[in-house]
């Protein structure tokens, strides 16, 4: 076996130890009132846990597949869905992972589990952020975001077409939270590089796309799509060129 093949076979190791790990140190008991209301508890039982790794390694596969080694990456919104995608562009493929949230009992107790794991492991960053500062990132990773029904609560309901049916959160303020949509999109956007990986759901780029072509770029959408493990949305990997 050569040094590389060996290499690798070991960061695969660590990936899959490491996702173990993580299983085991987070207090699913912590997050499980973040998605659920009412009674919560049980929520994130064995099957649903083990769902969710499903459902992130077929993403870390595809994103495997399209994405170069030592590259950099920004996933905004991020949280237990994606920690296999993250963990295996950080481990495996040796990329920087740059983890933006919002302060809040999820992020402080996935910030705990990841260091308690390992402290050079991605952990979400809670600050204020532009997109700027970050370029350039060839992977963009943006799912169930801007459909988020506490963040976005009028927008949710406009995305998935819910207005005026049983299914609708109700209330918000659309127009604030298009233009707090709109601003995100474009820090995200000003973190690309020239040739990108966006990985989004069908809802959100109903928000990427009119904003890509104001500023110049393009976006190719796959015709395939995966269905995320918690939300249930499609999750499109596309190929953006930002334009300035």
């Amino acid at each position: 076996m050569s040094d590389s093949a060996s290499l690798e076979e070991h960061s695969i190791q660590r990936f899959g130890a490491v996702l173990a790990e993580l299983d085991a140190a987070i207090d699913w008991e912590v997050l499980a009132p973040v998605y659920c209301e009412g009674d919560a508890s049980g929520f994130f039982d064995e099957e649903r846990r083990n769902a969710i790794v499903d459902a992130g390694l077929k993403l870390a596969s595809e994103i495997g597949e399209q994405l170069k080694p030592g590259g950099k990456s920004l996933y905004i919104g991020a949280a237990v869905a994606e920690l296999a995608p993250m963990m295996f562009e950080a481990i495996v493929l040796d990329r920087k992972v740059a983890w933006i949230s919002i302060e809040g009992r999820e992020a402080t107790e996935l910030t705990r589990a990841i260091k308690s794991v390992d402290k050079h492991l991605p952990t979400p960053r809670t600050a204020e952020w532009r997109g700027s500062d970050l370029r350039p990132r060839d992977h963009v990773w943006m799912t169930s975001v801007l459909t988020d029904p506490e963040a976005f609560p009028a927008l949710h309901d406009q995305l998935y077409e819910r207005q005026g049916t049983r299914e609708a959160v109700g209330g918000g303020r659309p127009k604030r939270e298009r233009l707090a949509a709109a601003e995100l999109v474009r820090n995200a956007l000003a973190a690309a590089a020239q040739d990108t990986l966006l990985t989004t759901t069908d809802e959100e780029l109903l928000v990427w796309t009119p904003i890509v072509h104001e500023a110049g770029g393009d976006l190719k959408v796959s015709p395939t799509g995966r269905t995320s493990a918690i939300v249930g949305d499609v999750i499109r990997f596309c190929r953006l060129k930002p334009g300035r």
